[in-house]
């Protein structure tokens, strides 16, 4: 059954190995240039400190610059799960139900709940070490670079491990809208549908609020660097509070701003906005995600695909079996 299984899925299986070569020879040879660039130019004590010595500030922007917008393009490595899962996943059962071979399938000295199990297996497994691989190659790369941003929101979680969870979560998907639809092209559009909803959804709405994020508050005209937040870590929101410790709406800051820069004031700059504030005890606020909690929340992403990759599979075993009973 194993042998079978790999055989009708052979072909794709292989494309995306050598898929995968081809990526890696380049990406190698560029991320050993950037390491060595890195640790000969002393970036890391200024990706820590930007003040630790003079012209830290500029060794790090213009290192952030050279290879900053190669790493935010690694964002796209999250449309491999949606084409594993459209175009591995989706036609996987779809088109056994399509072409009528589910019926030959089934009348083989093989159990309908081996043959099923041993499809899913064959493929999710090498669909997750393919992305597993992807992910640390990719994860490598922009290590210099995590360390002059936050990698809960930069692409470095889209390339974390966290991508096999999410290719399982992909393929699970297709495979399920594979049975309910039993029509492979329809089943695959929806299979990208449904994925870039979930996958945009967590990421912007979710993702902030897998742990209560922390809140520091301080005088409006406050920007001394001692007190700036680390790169590293996440802010989620910032804004400002009223006297009462509310926060201000964005109608009410444009009052606001209205007011103060209606006449000569414009010509104060900011120091005419932080004084109307001061004044009426308003402080600044800032909601964040600190760096140390980065396992953590890749953590419990990777356990809600994988039990959503759990509880879709389990769907489309169920439905198979009751719908070839």
């Amino acid at each position: 059954m194993i042998w079978v299984t790999w055989r009708q899925h052979r072909a794709a299986l292989l494309t995306a190995t050598l898929l995968l070569a081809a990526v890696t020879v380049p990406t190698l040879i560029s991320g050993f240039a950037m390491h060595e660039q890195y640790r000969a130019d002393g970036i890391a004590p200024c990706a820590a400190d930007p003040g630790a010595r003079a012209g830290c500030a500029e060794l790090v922007e213009q290192f952030a610059a050279q290879y900053g917008e190669w790493g935010n393009r690694m964002v796209w490595v999250a449309f491999l799960p949606a084409l594993i899962g459209a175009f591995i996943g989706a036609p996987l059962l779809a088109r056994e139900f399509e072409n009528g071979t589910w019926r030959f399938a089934f009348t083989q000295g093989v159990s309908r709940t081996r043959w099923l199990v041993t499809q899913l297996t064959v493929v999710g497994a090498g669909a997750a070490v393919l992305a597993l691989a992807c992910s640390l190659l990719f994860t490598w790369w922009r290590r210099p670079l995590d360390t002059m941003s936050s990698p809960m929101r930069t692409a470095a979680f889209t390339v974390s491990p966290a991508l096999a969870a999410l290719t399982l979560f992909a393929l699970s998907l297709g495979v399920l809208a594979g049975v309910l639809i039993r029509r492979t092209v329809i089943a695959m559009g929806l299979t990208l549908a449904v994925y870039l909803t979930v996958h945009i959804t967590l990421e912007e709405t979710l993702r902030p609020h897998y742990l209560t994020p922390l809140i520091r508050t301080d005088a409006p005209n406050a920007q001394k660097t001692s007190d700036a937040l680390p790169p590293t870590d996440w802010i989620v929101d910032e804004g400002l509070l009223n006297s009462a410790g509310h926060r201000l709406s964005d109608g009410k800051k444009r009052e606001i701003l209205k007011q103060v820069y209606d006449g000569d004031t414009v010509r104060e700059g900011g120091a005419a906005l932080d004084r109307y504030l001061a004044e009426h005890g308003m402080r600044h606020y800032t909601e964040y995600q600190p760096a140390d909690r980065y396992p953590t929340m890749l953590m419990i992403e990777i356990g809600l695909y994988l039990g959503l990759a759990l509880a879709l599979f389990a769907a489309a075993a169920h439905l198979v079996r009751r719908r070839t009973s």
